[in-house]
C-alpha cells in the first residue's frame, strides 16, 4: 500500500468515525463544534493507526513476527517507530505527503460539510492528535474491529470461563478488504475528486495529490484568458452556485448576460446545469433563454454562458410566472437535465457547443504528418482512421454526395494518403481553430459548407500576406 491508497479524505475520516456522520450538514453550536474537532481528531488517529499496521512504504509502518497480535504489543512498537508522537498535530500527521491542493481541498470539505469556521480550523490543524492515555489508543484497535467495515480481526484467545477474563488478539486483513472503503468515496477519492478531469487526465493529476521524495513533479500551467479583475467575480459566482447546486430541487435563475458576438447585453432565465473549464475559459452549460444569433435559432434551449460576461444574477423560485421551461419536466426527467447527458453530447460529436447539430467530416492527412502526430493521437471518441483510400472511396459512394465522382477522383490521385473521419459539431467554432491549426497538412473532403469554410478563411488571411514587408 501507499501514501495513494491511504488518501486522508473527510468521507475515509467518517468511514473510520462513523459518529462523524451525525454532526455532518448541520448548523453548529459551540458545544457541537467542539464534539465534531474531537472526532475529526479521533478518526485522524484511526487513520495513523491503520496506516502503522497496512502502508509498509510509511516511515511509522509496525511489522509484527506472529500473525496475532494484541493491543500492547502493537503500541510498545508504536512508541518505539515514532519520535515525539504525542506533539505531533493533526497537520503533522496527515498532510506532509501530500500536496498543498490537497490539503486545501481537504480544508475546503471540512468547512463545507460540519459548517467549521476558520477558528475551528486552526485549533483542528494544530490539535495534538495522540496526547492521550496509553487505554484509550490500546482502544482503537478493539474499534477498529467491531466497525462495519472491520479493519482488523479479533479473535478469542482463552475460552471464557468464571474465574478468566475473555483475551482477545487481532490479526491483520487482507490488502483488498482495507483498500476498498478508500477506494470507494463518493466525495473524495481519485476517481470521485479527479472526476471532473474529461479525457483521461485524471490518470495524470493523481500526481497532483501526492508528493514524491518531498517534492511536487506535476505542474499544470492553467491558461485563463479572463481579465484579472474579473475573475474574482467569476470566483464567487462559481461558489454561488455550488450553494444553489446543494438545494433540491435546484431553482432557475435570471442572469444578466453579455453576449460577445451580438455585442449586446440582455436578461436570460435559466436551469443552471453544471461548470465547465474549456479554451481558457470557465462555462456555466444551462438550459433556457440564450442570445439569439441567428432567427432560425429556437428561443429556448442548451448554451453555454461564459462565466465572467454574467454580470448579475438571481435565484427565482419556481412558481414563477411564465418560466421558459418546465418544471415539471426538468423535474421528472433529471437525466435529461444533467452533467452526465452533456459529457454524453460531447462525447458524440467533437466540439464544445454540444448542442449544435452534428455532422461527419472526411480528413485527408499527408501521409508522413499523419504516421508521426496523428496516428498513435487522440482526438475525440469518433476520430477514427479509415484503413485504407479504397476505404475511404466506399464512405462516399455510400454517402451518394452530389458530387461524389470528384471526390472518388480526388481520391484516386491520393492513394498514399491516411483518412480519418470524425463526427463534429456545425458552427463551432473549436473545430476549425483544430483545422486551421494542421494548417497544410490537412484537407477537408466533405462536407462541401465545412470546405468552403476552411477556403474563405484561407483567402481572406493570404490577403493580409500579399503585400511584401520586407
Amino acid at each position: 500500500m501507499s501514501a495513494e491508497e491511504f488518501l486522508p479524505t473527510v468521507h475515509c475520516l467518517e468511514t473510520l468515525v462513523p459518529e462523524l456522520l451525525q454532526v455532518s450538514n448541520h448548523p453548529s453550536t459551540p458545544t457541537q463544534s467542539k464534539n465534531c474537532l474531537t472526532l475529526l481528531a479521533c478518526g485522524a488517529r484511526r487513520w495513523v493507526i491503520l496506516r502503522s499496521l497496512y502502508d509498509r512504504d510509511s516511515h511509522f509502518f509496525i511489522e509484527f513476527e506472529i500473525e496475532l497480535f494484541n493491543c500492547a504489543d502493537w503500541l510498545k512498537k508504536f512508541k518505539e517507530k515514532v519520535d515525539h508522537y504525542k506533539t505531533r498535530s493533526f497537520s503533522d500527521w496527515l498532510f506532509p505527503e501530500y500536496t498543498e491542493s490537497f490539503t486545501n481541498q481537504f480544508i475546503a470539505t471540512l468547512k463545507s460539510r460540519y459548517t467549521l469556521e476558520e477558528n475551528d480550523i486552526d485549533k483542528l490543524l494544530s490539535t495534538a492528535i495522540f496526547s492521550a492515555t496509553d487505554r484509550t489508543l490500546r482502544n482503537h484497535l478493539t474499534q477498529l474491529s467491531q466497525l462495519k467495515t472491520p479493519f482488523l480481526e479479533r479473535q478469542l484467545i482463552n475460552p471464557q470461563t468464571t474465574t478468566k477474563k475473555p483475551i482477545h488478539k487481532f490479526r491483520k486483513r487482507s490488502t483488498a478488504a482495507i483498500l476498498e472503503p478508500f477506494t470507494t468515496d463518493p466525495n473524495f477519492s481519485y476517481e470521485g475528486t479527479l472526476g471532473f478531469f474529461t479525457n483521461d487526465v485524471s490518470t495524470i493529476a493523481q500526481l497532483l495529490f501526492t508528493k514524491i521524495n518531498g517534492e511536487q513533479r506535476l505542474f499544470i500551467h492553467h491558461d485563463y484568458v479572463v481579465k484579472e479583475e474579473l475573475r474574482e467575480t467569476s470566483a464567487d459566482l462559481a461558489d454561488r452556485l455550488k450553494e444553489i447546486w446543494q438545494e433540491t430541487p435546484t431553482p432557475p435563475l435570471q442572469i444578466a448576460y453579455h453576449s460577445a458576438s451580438l455585442n449586446q447585453t440582455k436578461n436570460y432565465t435559466i436551469y443552471p446545469v453544471c461548470l465547465y473549464y474549456y479554451q481558457r475559459a470557465y462555462y456555466l452549460c444551462a438550459f433556457g433563454q440564450r442570445p439569439q444569433k441567428t432567427a432560425t435559432k429556437a428561443p429556448v434551449g442548451w448554451y453555454n454562458y461564459r462565466l465572467e460576461r454574467i454580470s448579475k444574477y438571481q435565484k427565482l423560485p419556481w412558481d414563477t410566472a411564465h418560466l421558459p421551461f418546465s418544471k415539471s419536466d426538468i423535474i421528472n426527467h433529471p437525466e435529461n437535465y444533467a452533467p452526465a447527458y452533456i459529457q454524453q453530447e460531447l462525447d458524440a460529436a467533437y466540439g464544445f457547443d454540444f448542442y449544435e447539430k452534428s455532422d461527419v467530416t472526411l480528413l485527408r492527412f499527408d501521409a508522413d504528418f499523419a504516421q508521426r502526430y496523428i496516428d498513435n493521437s487522440f482526438r475525440h471518441p469518433t476520430f477514427e482512421k479509415l484503413d485504407s483510400s479504397e476505404a475511404a472511396q466506399a464512405l462516399i459512394k455510400d454517402l451518394k454526395l452530389p458530387n461524389t465522382q470528384k471526390l472518388l477522383a480526388h481520391i484516386h490521385a491520393h492513394p498514399d494518403a491516411a483518412y480519418y473521419i470524425l463526427r463534429y459539431r456545425q458552427q463551432d467554432n473549436t473545430v476549425i481553430m483544430r483545422l486551421r491549426a494542421w494548417g497544410p497538412k490537412v484537407e477537408v473532403m466533405f462536407p462541401n459548407e465545412l470546405r468552403q469554410r476552411m477556403r474563405q478563411d484561407i483567402e481572406q488571411t493570404w490577403q493580409f500576406y500579399q503585400k511584401t514587408m520586407t
